[in-house]
């Protein structure tokens, strides 16, 4: 079983842990940028949250176009801004995974476009459904979704369930996807997930993926070992002190959700839905 480890002996991560805005729920992309901006967050484990990279996340309400990506651009001059999964560019949100590349590339390359006016350094999505294909088919999209963006295009993993639904939910998929040399997302809360229901730890499979090359993004947040709720860290988990052995190269995003009832910064009715609007994914 997972276990936790002690403050004492706990080794920070070397690099800088950035906002996901997905961490302020249903709350537009813009309002979230500058909430994040007057207000960095602040968290127990992981200190004061950096936003120099930021990431535009499904959770977020209201379409990204053109315009706005352009706008956000040049407001924000310093700053690096990247789109992640499933992140909304239609008039009504929807899921779509790499998984779901062959039927979906109209899609993709309209992500691909807002990611280059962003002048976006990366993008990753999740895997999704293995009713969809197969392992080695979505890894082999992934590759030509990356081709398509110009850009790095990582893969990210999920973790098992009953009905076994999602792709790279297992340590040997996990130990694939290394195996594979596609770039990839390692959430590492997902993994909490899995060690939880597979009883032990594959710890030199995690620490070689930290410090891959091909490893380019990692999501840290909370959970109960059973779902993925996105909680803030307020005990020091398993995974930790593996942090400060991650690729220099590897942006950290911290997913934990973000409480906002002590800030004065703007709100909209969608932030009264942030608690529901985390991906279970």
């Amino acid at each position: 079983m997972p276990t936790r480890c002690s403050l004492d002996t706990l080794s920070l991560p070397v690099q800088p842990i950035h906002v996901s805005l997905g961490m302020y729920g249903r709350m537009p992309h813009d309002e979230a940028i500058a909430a994040a901006l007057k207000y960095p967050p602040t968290q127990t484990l992981l200190g004061r949250l950096s936003t120099t990279h930021l990431q535009l996340c499904p959770q977020n309400s209201g379409k990204i176009d053109t315009q706005l990506a352009s706008t956000l651009r040049h407001s924000h001059p310093d700053i690096e801004l990247r789109l992640h999964a499933n992140v909304q560019i239609e008039d009504l949100p929807r899921i779509v995974d790499l998984c779901n590349w062959p039927d979906e590339k109209i899609w993709f390359s309209n992500v691909a476009s807002l990611s280059s006016t962003l002048d976006a350094t990366a993008y990753s999505a999740h895997a999704g459904k293995r009713s969809f294909c197969s392992l080695p088919e979505v890894l082999c999209h992934a590759r030509e979704i990356e081709q398509m963006f110009g850009i790095p295009v990582a893969i990210e993993g999920h973790y098992p369930t009953p009905r076994d639904v999602w792709l790279i939910s297992s340590w040997a998929e996990y130990q694939r996807v290394l195996e594979s040399g596609v770039h990839f997302a390692l959430d590492l809360s997902h993994l909490h997930i899995l060690a939880t229901c597979s009883g032990r730890i594959e710890w030199i499979l995690v620490k070689e993926m930290l410090a891959s090359e091909k490893c380019l993004e990692i999501h840290v947040s909370a959970n109960d070992g059973h779902s993925d709720q996105h909680l803030p860290l307020t005990e020091p988990p398993w995974w930790m002190p593996l942090l400060s052995g991650a690729h220099p190269g590897a942006i950290v995003f911290s997913e934990s959700r973000q409480h906002l009832s002590n800030q004065s910064f703007p709100r909209t009715s969608h932030c009264r839905d942030q608690g529901l609007a985390c991906s279970s994914r």
